[in-house]
C-alpha cells in the first residue's frame, strides 16, 4: 500500500528524499522568523510556530479555539490573529508557511488535521468565550475548510474542540502510543479527532456554545434522495460511498466533495474536481466504459455527484490475480501467452476508449490501473474523472498517481499517452515507477516484459512512442547491472556503489550525512541511526571493504561523544542501534558509552519490538554482554506483552521479535522455560501472518514472514517443531517470487535475497537467490554517469541507508558473494 507521507519529501531539486521545510523556507510567514517583542517566546517545529507570552503556563487540556484558512487569505488572517493575541496575551500556534498549509488541506492530507491553519488557547470558558466573540467579530466571513473534528462558530473560519494543550501520550489496548487526555479518575484517555464534534463525556458544553451545536444539527442533508449504504473511500477531498437513490431504487454511486480541501497541485479543491468530473462525463455521454451522472446536489456545504453504479474490480486487483509473473516466479509456456492473449485484448479495449475520448475534446488525466475496471466478462470501464480537462488545455496532470505521471511538460493527449504506455507495461510488470527516472530505464522495463512474455514488436513500438515520444529504442550504453554472478564483476559493481553513497553524503548538515529514507526525518536522531541513518551505512561499507574518509566517521563519533544522538534507547534509530554499529566497526569503547547511555533508558516507556522497544534494546545488551541489564529489559518487554495485545506481526514489530530475544536469552542461561516461551511467541506471530490470508505472501524483505521464518529457523536449531518446520517451508518457497519491486532490507529484494541465503536448503532456493542476485538492478539507476545507486521505499526517489538503499544492497551482496555470515543483528554475531 502507498504510503503517502512520501509525496511530503519529494523535491524537485534533489534525488533524494529531504525535509519539505528545507525545501520551501521562502515560504513561511515572516512572523515565523522575524522578530518578536522581547516579552514574548517563540519556538518551532518542521510544520509550526509556538508564540507564548512569557511567564503563561498552559494548562494540559482545556476548550481550544482553531482557526480555517485558504491559501489566499492566511496571511491577512495570520495578521489579524497575532495582533489579536498580541493585545491578549494569549498563546497560540500557527502553519509556518503556505507551502505547509497546502499539503495539509491537500488531497493526500490527514482528514483529522485538515483546515487547522492556527490554534489559540483560551483561559478557561469565559476565555473561550470572549475569544470567540473577540476574535469572531474580526474574522467572520472569512473562508476556509471546514474541520470535520470540531464545531464550528457563527458563520466564520473559528472552530471548537476540547482536547489537549500539552502533548500527553498514552497507549491503546494494542500499545500504540496516541495523544491522551485526562478523565477526572485520573486516567488517560485517547484525544480522539474523528470526524464530528464529540467532546468527552465527561465534559459539559459550555451553554454559549448551544446556538453552534443547534446549528450544526441543522446543517444536516434534508430533501437528499440517496441513501448510502457504505463507504467505498475517503480522502482529504471528500467520501465516495455506494447508495441508493430512493427515487428509483437503482443502486447509486455517490461521490463527495468538500469546498477548499483536497488541494491539487495547482490549488484546486475538490468541488472544482467534482466540477470538472461532472463536465467530462456528460461530454463523453454514451461512449462505451463511462458512467452516466445522475445528480448533482448541495448539503450541508458539501458537493454531491451521483452516477451509474458500475459492476467490476480495479484492473490492478484482476492483473495481481492472473499475471503469472506475480503469482509465481516465472511466466512458463502457455500460461504466459493466454495472459498476453487477454492483457493485449484489454488494453485494446483501453485504448479505443482513451481515443474516443480524445475526439470529444477530454483528456483524461489520471489514467492508471486503479480507474480503470473489468467486468467478469472483460468489459472496461473508466471511473473518477475529477482531473479530467479539455484537450486544448496547456496544463499539465495535477493529481496523477505515482508511476503513471507524465513529466513535466506533457500535457493534453500526450499525458494521457504517456500513462497509457505506463498501464500497458503495468499489465505485465507493474513497476513503472521505473519510467520516472529516464529512457535507459524504461527500456530495461521494456526488456523485462519481453523476456518475460510473448509480446508482439509493435506492442513494444507503441509503448516505446508512448514513453519517449520517438518510438525508438534507446542506443548502445554501458551495461547499467552487470549479471554479477556469472560475469565474476563483484569488485566493480562494488566500488561504483560504494561511491555513489560515499558522494551523496552532506557533512555539513546535523540532521543526517547520508541521504535515505523519510524516517530520517520523522525520529528524532534517526539520521544517525543504524537502519535509516549514518551508523547503519558506515558499518556496510566497512564490512565490504569499503573506507569512507576520516570526515564520515568524525560525524558520527562527534555525535556519540557529545550526545547529540537524541533520547530514543531504541534499535533501528536510537542509541542501541548506535552503539550496535560502532562496535560492529571497532569503535568498541564508544560503543560502550553509547549502550551505557541506552541502558539508563529501561527506566522509559518502551513498546516491546525489536525496532524500538524492549526487544531490541535487549538484544543489544545480551551482544555487549550485559546479561543482568538484559534481564531487566526481558521483564520489561514480557510486562508489555502481558498487558497489551500486538497487533503487528513480524521481526521488526511483532512477536518473532520478541521470540529471538527469548531464543538468545535461552542461550545465555540454558533455562528451557525461554525456549517455551518463544515457542508460544512464534505461534502468535505465525497466526497473524496466516490471518492476514494471502496478503503475507506479497510481503517481501525481513519485515514480513521472512522475517519470521528466519527466528523460526533459529528455534528449530534447538527443539524441533513438524509445525514450525512446515511453515518456514511455505515462507520459503513463497520467497522464491520474481516480482518485488521494493529494494530493502525490511521491505525489499535485498532483504529477501539475505533471508533465502540464510534459510537456503535446496537448488532451488539456491536459484532464487541467483535470480535475486541479478533482478536487484531492476532498482538501480545510473548516478552521476558512473556511480550506481538504489531506488527508496515507492521508487520516488533514492536512498543510500541500510534499510532500504544502497548501503543495505551493498552488504547484502557482499554476503551472498563472498559466503560471509549472515549480517542482520542479532543472527550471524552471536557472542
Amino acid at each position: 500500500m502507498f504510503d503517502f507521507r512520501y509525496l511530503s519529501y519529494c523535491g524537485e531539486e534533489t534525488p533524494f528524499y529531504d525535509r519539505p521545510v528545507h525545501r520551501a523556507a521562502e515560504q513561511d510567514f515572516p512572523l515565523g522568523h522575524t522578530d518578536v517583542p522581547p516579552e514574548w517566546w517563540r519556538e518551532s517545529d518542521d510544520e509550526w510556530v509556538f508564540l507564548t507570552p512569557k511567564g503563561h503556563r498552559l494548562p494540559a487540556q482545556g476548550w481550544k479555539v482553531h482557526v480555517s484558512a485558504t491559501l489566499e487569505n492566511s496571511a491577512d488572517t495570520l495578521a489579524v490573529i497575532w495582533e489579536y493575541c498580541r493585545r491578549e496575551r494569549l498563546p497560540f500556534k500557527f502553519i509556518r508557511g503556505t507551502h505547509i498549509l497546502h499539503r495539509r488541506n491537500g488531497k493526500y492530507g490527514d482528514r483529522s488535521s485538515s483546515g487547522k491553519f492556527a490554534t489559540l488557547y483560551p483561559d478557561g470558558e469565559q476565555g473561550l468565550e470572549r475569544v470567540l466573540d473577540g476574535l469572531g467579530r474580526l474574522l467572520d466571513g472569512r473562508s476556509g475548510p471546514y474541520i470535520l473534528s470540531d464545531l464550528r462558530w457563527r458563520s466564520g473560519p473559528l472552530y471548537v474542540r476540547y482536547g489537549g494543550f500539552l502533548m500527553t501520550q498514552g497507549r491503546t489496548p494494542s500499545g500504540e502510543l496516541v495523544p491522551c487526555i485526562t478523565d477526572p479518575d485520573g486516567r488517560l484517555v485517547p484525544d480522539e479527532r474523528r470526524p464530528g464534534f464529540h467532546p468527552p463525556a465527561w465534559v459539559p458544553v459550555p451553554e454559549f456554545l448551544a446556538p453552534a451545536v443547534a446549528a450544526r444539527r441543522k446543517g444536516t442533508l434534508k430533501d437528499f434522495p440517496f441513501r448510502v449504504h457504505h463507504a467505498l473511500h475517503f480522502s482529504n477531498g471528500g467520501g465516495v460511498y455506494q447508495a441508493t437513490d430512493t427515487r428509483t431504487g437503482d443502486t447509486v454511486l455517490l461521490k463527495e466533495a468538500r469546498p477548499m480541501a483536497g488541494l491539487d497541485s495547482e490549488g484546486r479543491d475538490a468541488v472544482e474536481r467534482l466540477r470538472r468530473e461532472r463536465w467530462a462525463m456528460d461530454t463523453l455521454a454514451g461512449i462505451d466504459g463511462v458512467p452516466a451522472v445522475i445528480d448533482v446536489r448541495v448539503g450541508h456545504e458539501h458537493h454531491f455527484l451521483a452516477r451509474e453504479f458500475v459492476t467490476g474490480r480495479p484492473l490492478s486487483e484482476v492483473v495481481a490475480e492472473r499475471n503469472p509473473v506475480l503469482r509465481d516466479r516465472l511466466a512458463h509456456g502457455d500460461e504466459a501467452a493466454a495472459y498476453t492473449d487477454w492483457a493485449l485484448d484489454v488494453l485494446n479495449k483501453i485504448d479505443k476508449g482513451i481515443t474516443a475520448m480524445h475526439d470529444r475534446g477530454v483528456t483524461f488525466n489520471d489514467l492508471h490501473p486503479g480507474n480503470v475496471l473489468v467486468t467478469d466478462d472483460d468489459a472496461v470501464h473508466f471511473i473518477d474523472f475529477e482531473a479530467a480537462s479539455p484537450v486544448g488545455e496547456p496544463t499539465g496532470q495535477t493529481v496523477a498517481a505515482p508511476g503513471f505521471s507524465a513529466p513535466a511538460g506533457y500535457t493534453g493527449t500526450d499525458a494521457d499517452r504517456y500513462s497509457f504506455g505506463c498501464l500497458a507495461l503495468a499489465m505485465f510488470l507493474p513497476h513503472t515507477i521505473l519510467a520516472a527516472w529516464g529512457q535507459e530505464k524504461t527500456e530495461h522495463l521494456i526488456r523485462l516484459v519481453s523476456e518475460a512474455f510473448p509480446v508482439p514488436d509493435h506492442f513494444l513500438a507503441q509503448v516505446r512512442g508512448s514513453l519517449n515520444q520517438s518510438g525508438e529504442a534507446v542506443g548502445a550504453s554501458p551495461v547499467l547491472w552487470p549479471r554479477a554472478v556469472e560475469d565474476g564483476t563483484w569488485s566493480d559493481v562494488r566500488a561504483r556503489m560504494a561511491q555513489g553513497v560515499l558522494d551523496s553524503a552532506t557533512t555539513e548538515r546535523d540532521d543526517r550525512l547520508y541521504p535515505g529514507d523519510i524516517q530520517q526525518f520523522v525520529g528524532a536522531g534517526a539520521g544517525a541511526g543504524l537502519l535509516h541513518g549514518t551508523a547503519g551505512v558506515l558499518w556496510a561499507l566497512a564490512e565490504t571493504g569499503c573506507t569512507p574518509p576520516p570526515a564520515h566517521w568524525d560525524w558520527l563519533t562527534a555525535r556519540a561523544r557529545d550526545g547529540r544522538l537524541g533520547p530514543a534507547p531504541g534499535f533501528a534509530d536510537g542509541l542501541a542501534g548506535v552503539a550496535y554499529g560502532l562496535d560492529r566497526t571497532g569503535h568498541t569503547d564508544l560503543a560502550r558509552t553509547v549502550v551505557g547511555k541506552a541502558a539508563q533508558g529501561l527506566t522509559a516507556d518502551l513498546d516491546a519490538s525489536l525496532a524500538a522497544g524492549w526487544a531490541g534494546v535487549g538484544l543489544t545488551l545480551l551482544h555487549f554482554g550485559m546479561e543482568e541489564r538484559a534481564a531487566e529489559a526481558l521483564a520489561r518487554m514480557e510486562d508489555f506483552t502481558a498487558r497489551y495485545s500486538t497487533p503487528r506481526p513480524g521481526l521488526l514489530h511483532g512477536a518473532a521479535g520478541h521470540a529471538l530475544f527469548l531464543i538468545r536469552q535461552y542461550e545465555h542461561t540454558g533455562e528451557s522455560e525461554f525456549l517455551d516461551r518463544a515457542h508460544d511467541a512464534l505461534l502468535r506471530d505465525v497466526h497473524l501472518w496466516m490471518s492476514a490470508g494471502d496478503l503475507w505472501k506479497s510481503v517481501h524483505g525481513l519485515a514480513g514472514p521472512l522475517g519470521t521464518a528466519m527466528v523460526v529457523h533459529e528455534y528449530l536449531g534447538h527443539r524441533d517443531d513438524q509445525r514450525l518446520r512446515e511453515v518456514r517451508a511455505r515462507i520459503t518457497a513463497a520467497a522464491r517470487t520474481r516480482f518485488i519491486p521494493q529494494t530493502g532490507w525490511y521491505n525489499g529484494r535485498s532483504g529477501t535475497l539475505l533471508a533465502l541465503h540464510h534459510l537456503s536448503a535446496c537448488d532451488e532456493d539456491r536459484a532464487a537467490v541467483r535470480r535475486h542476485l541479478n533482478d536487484l538492478g531492476w532498482n538501480a539507476v545510473r548516478q552521476d554517469g558512473a556511480n550506481l545507486a538504489f531506488l527508496g521505499e515507492h521508487g520516488l526517489k533514492l536512498s543510500t541507508d541500510l534499510a532500504t538503499g544502497s548501503a543495505g544492497v551493498l552488504l547484502a551482496m557482499h554476503t551472498v558473494l563472498t559466503g560471509a555470515t549472515c549480517p542482520v543483528p542479532f543472527f550471524g554475531d552471536r557472542r
